[in-house]
């Protein structure tokens, strides 16, 4: 089932699930995440979705609409889908974007074609052994790209 809409005045575990998400990318500061979507979330809602507007670097090819609510695509970029390798679509192609973007060569997915092959999970298993989670544990080096990975990737 997909994550309700949420905005200015919902409460309970989506708006809870938001926060998190932007706790772990540093758009709120730990221990925020009280389920309530009160003008505080809204705002960081708004700078999040701000830095991946049309034009900005970080909206790659799936850009957001700012409105301070949490829809579909602020869902997509905020919580993406888990995917590895011979997985397909919209996740994957936010995946080779993001890996592209860092231009540092053990990073680089090869083609940006939606498709997680050879190429993507030697760039993801790199980028897993350089990088830390947001508690400062080690990402696990499985070429698997979950929530964790995608907190380490800004999603």
């Amino acid at each position: 089932m997909a994550d309700p809409i949420i905005k200015l005045g919902s409460t309970g575990t989506a708006v809870k699930k938001a926060q998190k998400a932007l706790i772990h990318r540093y758009y709120l500061p730990p221990g925020t995440d009280d389920g309530i979507f009160g003008p505080v979330t809204r705002n960081r809602v708004i700078a999040y979705q701000l830095n991946r507007a049309a034009g900005e670097f970080y909206a790659f090819s799936f850009p957001l609409y700012v409105d301070g609510i949490v829809g579909p695509q602020t869902w997509f970029r905020l919580t993406p889908e888990t995917v590895k390798k011979t997985s397909q679509g919209s996740g994957v192609r936010l995946l080779q974007e993001i890996l592209k973007s860092f231009g540092y060569p053990p990073y680089d997915p090869g083609p940006v074609d939606g498709d997680f092959g050879p190429l993507t999970e030697t760039a993801v298993k790199a980028l897993q052994a350089d990088y830390v989670d947001f508690d400062g544990n080690p990402l696990v080096v499985d070429g698997i790209v979950g929530e964790k990975t995608w907190e380490a990737l800004w999603s």
